[in-house]
């Protein structure tokens, strides 16, 4: 019987704690809904990612301009996430583009420090923030793993 290799990790700790949410980006959100209300997931809450809804758009380091259609449901205790961009330059266009349809990120709750400690430690580990806004009085961070150092 053949064993499995272990792969050494270069952190001592985990900070990432339970996983709280999935985001699968899509090229029509209502279509990924359906499939999904299929498997029980839902009801889904849309809401539109634009300059009127979310503010301090950052893209890259640069005045971001995208837009997006983003969807939430609840499913046990998972947040399902839909992301559709819409214009602009993101993440999620990004992904579509070399990727395709498929899950984008999930999301841990860092065992619930705050949002600027979360920061604080992927920065430490070497991730950097490539696309933020400001969306009903809350900032959102995404990294980018690719560009980690």
């Amino acid at each position: 019987m053949e064993s499995a290799a272990i792969i050494p990790h270069h952190q001592t700790t985990s900070f990432l704690g339970k996983v709280v949410e999935i985001c699968i980006v899509s090229l029509d959100c209502r279509k990924t809904i359906a499939e999904l209300s299929k498997l029980g997931i839902g009801p889904f809450r849309m809401f539109e990612f634009n300059s009127e809804t979310v503010s301090d758009r950052q893209y890259r380091g640069q005045a971001g301009d995208f837009e997006l259609l983003v969807a939430f449901a609840t499913y046990g205790d998972i947040a399902w996430e839909i992301m559709q961009p819409v214009t602009g330059s993101s993440l999620m266009r990004e992904f579509l583009d070399t990727r395709g349809e498929g899950i984008h990120h999930v999301a841990f709750d860092c065992h619930n420090v705050s949002p600027q400690q979360r920061k604080e430690e992927f920065q430490k580990r070497g991730y950097k923030v490539a696309q933020s806004g400001i969306w009903r009085g809350r900032k959102e961070d995404w990294e980018d793993p690719e560009q980690a150092k």
